[in-house]
């Protein structure tokens, strides 16, 4: 910290001449964890187990995923990391199992018996078919995808993305540190962004793009060869120390306040899921309901609890998973509406 300390003043005056601007991703390893688990074992599209909106609809999706992290234990986080990073297809299926069951046996953790019935059906469903659930792929490249930094890489180009529409500008070149392990799948997630299309999809309320940083190159260098790099580095070993709580001397709390000051932040972790997501949806979960708008959401969750039901027995005589089969007019109309 005194080393850092001793350059502060002339670190913070460099960052004002050159007007720097910043865009911060955190990731908690634990949220990013539950996270992976949702999407891994709860899919409607191939766990037929789970109704279609409690997975695509995100305040609901957000909502399970939090309540899911009541029942993992750090065996059971330990035993999922090792299943979705399993080279071996019959081991990882194994290790499905050996989760979902371990997730069962905490299910009474959950106060409520509306979560207990949705998360419990959906785990006993993927235990009893985990041929059905895509935990595994064969390529390393794309096991590497479950790592922090390759996710905080797709935060930091959407950040960029971000940063560039505010100011009506480019991305032209992006530096990133030199790392052998990784080096190969930062370039291929570079290239899919930036070259995918810009077409806006709705989706369950919620509108997405894919594209981000279009037309600009990435290179990787040593840190030495960059200051670029060694400013970031700086400032993110202070943002690490300021999340542990660890006190910050003068010099070091002001370039970090300029940080602040002066960028943009994705926090994916548990407290800034939580923040945002009472910010977006708190007036929706308070609110008044008008008793026609409750009347058509619960035949809508009639719908889905129907969809459901039929696609578990149509698994039984078919053997494809939700996804395999061509949308039918039950799970359309919800959409639709």
């Amino acid at each position: 910290m005194h080393r850092i300390e001793r350059i502060a003043g002339d670190l913070l005056a460099l960052l004002k001449a050159a007007n720097a601007t910043f865009f911060v991703s955190r990731v908690e390893k634990k949220y990013l964890l539950v996270t992976k688990m949702f999407d891994s074992i709860f899919d409607s599209g191939e766990n037929a187990g789970i109704s279609w909106h409690h997975y695509n609809v995100r305040p609901l999706r957000l909502l399970l995923t939090f309540k899911l992290s009541y029942l993992i234990e750090e065996t059971t986080a330990r035993a999922f990391w090792k299943c979705i990073l399993e080279p071996k297809e019959t081991r990882a299926r194994e290790g499905l199992v050996e989760v979902c069951n371990d997730l069962l046996e905490n299910i009474t953790f959950l106060p409520d018996e509306g979560s207990r019935k949705v998360l419990g059906g959906a785990l006993e469903w993927a235990r009893d078919h985990p041929e059905a659930i895509q935990i595994h792929v064969d390529r390393k490249i794309a096991r590497q995808g479950h790592f922090p930094n390759l996710v905080a890489f797709t935060n930091l180009l959407r950040g960029l993305e971000e940063l560039a529409k505010r100011f009506k500008r480019s991305v032209a070149r992006i530096t990133h540190d030199q790392q052998s392990e990784f080096e190969t799948t930062l370039k291929m997630y570079h290239d899919i962004l930036s070259t995918a299309s810009d077409e806006e999809i709705r989706w369950a309320g919620e509108t997405y793009s894919f594209q981000a940083v279009k037309g600009s190159t990435f290179e990787t260098k040593e840190d030495n060869l960059s200051a670029g790099i060694q400013v970031a580095d700086v400032i993110l070993w202070l943002y690490y120390q300021h999340h542990k709580g660890k006190p910050l001397p003068p010099g070091c709390s002001a370039l970090l306040q300029y940080v602040f000051s002066n960028g943009w932040e994705a926090d994916f972790s548990f407290a800034g899921v939580e923040a945002s997501y009472l910010q977006q949806y708190r007036p929706m979960l308070e609110g008044p309901i008008a008793p026609e708008v409750l009347q058509r959401g619960q035949e809508l969750v009639r719908q889905f609890e129907q969809a459901r039901l039929s696609s578990m027995a149509q698994y039984e005589a078919d053997g494809l998973p939700p996804f395999m089969r061509e949308r039918n007019s039950l799970i359309q109309s919800p959409e639709k509406s």
